[in-house]
This record gives structure tokens, C-alpha cells and sequence, in this order.
């Protein structure tokens, strides 16, 4: 079993996170936006459709930043930005807030890992996930421990 420091994850950092998930994954769609009114801007003549499309392209992006910062910052997901630390056993993680507040996740209840700006993030659902910051690790022992036993269980 291995322990984490404790750690506090920055607003900033978790919303920096969010908007680097969502562009992984849907990069193809802003490209495809971008191109099409990069062509609409070439063509000679230019429609009410010319212009939907040129605002849409700077419209949507505004507001994906500002959904992804109100979700950060709403009162109701404070949890997500409180001090904690792990304790990491070989079948489960147990997340430690204070002595009143904890939560154990089998390690069978996750369905994936990303490694996203030096963060693990263990997904127990789509878009539900638990963040651990490589920075949080006692040594490097433990890391690497973490890596070979829990990261290779959850990708199995």
C-alpha cells in the first residue's frame, strides 16, 4: 500500500485539464469548423449562411470555455477542489478529504486512464473521474509501483 502527499487541485489547473480532454477529443470538430469558414471567408459571394457560419465559429468555442469554467467554479462541485490524499491498495483507492469524508473505489470499478498535463485521471464513468497529480507521490518508487500494479490493472 502506497500513500499520497496531500494535495489541493487549483481551479486553473482542473479547468486547464477539462478544455485539454475535450479538444483531444474533439479536435475534429473545430478543425472542420475552422476550414469551413476559412472557405466561406475565400468565396466571392457571401450569404446570410456565410455569416452564421463565420459567427458560429468564434460563438461556440466562447461559450465551450465558459460552460467548462462555470462547471469548475459552481458551488455544487467544491468537492472536486478540497485538499485530499489517497491511500492506494492493490484492489482499491481510497480518497481521504479529512477523518469525516472518504471514499473507497475498487480498483474493478475503473474503465480507463488518461495521463493528461502529469495527472492521472482513473475514469469510474465517462466523464467521472478521480485525479491523482504525479507530484503527489511520496518517491518515485511509489510511482513506478502505482504504474506497474494499479495503472496496468485498470487497462486490462
Amino acid at each position: 500500500m502506497i500513500k499520497t502527499k496531500r494535495f489541493k487541485y487549483p481551479s486553473k489547473e482542473l479547468f486547464n485539464i477539462l478544455m485539454l480532454r475535450y479538444t483531444k477529443k474533439r479536435w475534429w470538430l473545430f478543425a472542420w469548423i475552422w476550414v469551413l469558414t476559412i472557405i466561406m471567408i475565400v468565396v466571392d459571394s457571401q450569404d446570410s449562411f456565410n455569416y452564421f457560419l463565420m459567427g458560429f465559429s468564434i460563438v461556440f468555442p466562447v461559450l465551450l470555455v465558459i460552460q467548462t469554467w462555470r462547471y469548475v467554479n459552481s458551488n455544487s462541485n467544491k468537492l472536486l477542489l478540497l485538499e485530499r490524499y489517497y491511500e492506494i491498495d492493490n484492489d482499491k483507492i481510497n480518497g481521504i478529504i479529512d477523518e469525516d469524508t472518504h471514499s473507497t473505489i475498487k480498483l474493478e470499478h475503473f474503465i480507463k486512464v488518461e495521463f493528461i498535463r502529469n495527472t492521472y485521471l482513473l475514469f469510474i464513468a465517462k466523464n467521472q473521474f478521480v485525479y491523482i497529480p504525479v507530484d503527489s507521490f511520496e518517491s518515485i518508487e511509489d510511482r513506478k509501483w502505482f504504474e506497474s500494479e494499479i495503472i496496468n490493472k485498470i487497462k486490462k
